[in-house]
């Protein structure tokens, strides 16, 4: 009875660290900026406001890019066998992490920077990277606090 039990919690335990990868809220701010990148590119025809538009839609393109980085590396993350975790893997994922952050912050504050006289739709495109790069800075925070909870429990495994 007790084998059975620890087998039902023991493939629970597998299951939810291969499912880690798409279980993440930072794919729904992934799909955010991809389609607010999408917005911006409808209104390039009909703006004055061109470079701070291209700007926007760079920034977009530029995050949603890295996230498809991160994801990609968290798909070969989740196939890497249990035994075989190192250090260095979550190191180097946690590291991705920090330049995601550091890029939306750099985005955010060139956002916040900008001041002009501004088409509307420009300005309604503008207060929703400002939010969504807020938003993005949060979730990368507690994407880095899942993984400092891996790197703890790979250390007691390498100290055991």
């Amino acid at each position: 009875m007790r084998k059975n039990i620890f087998l039902a919690l023991l493939l629970v335990a597998l299951l939810s660290f291969n499912a880690y990868a798409l279980d993440t809220t930072l794919l729904n701010m992934r799909n955010k900026f991809f389609s607010e990148s999408l917005k911006l590119k409808d209104v390039f025809p009909k703006s004055k406001d061109m470079i701070l538009l291209v700007v926007m839609w760079d920034s977009c393109l530029n995050t949603t890019s890295q996230l498809d980085g991160y994801f990609y590396m968290l798909g070969i993350f989740n196939t890497i066998k249990e035994e075989n975790l190192t250090e260095d893997a979550i190191s180097f994922l946690s590291g991705w992490l920090r330049e995601i952050r550091k890029t939306a912050e750099m985005n955010l504050s060139s956002l916040k920077a900008s001041t002009g006289k501004f088409e509307p739709d420009t300005k309604v495109h503008l207060a929703i990277l400002k939010d969504y790069f807020a938003e993005l800075i949060k979730k990368v925070d507690l994407e880095a606090g899942k993984i400092s909870t891996l790197r703890a429990s790979v250390k007691k495994k390498t100290a055991q």
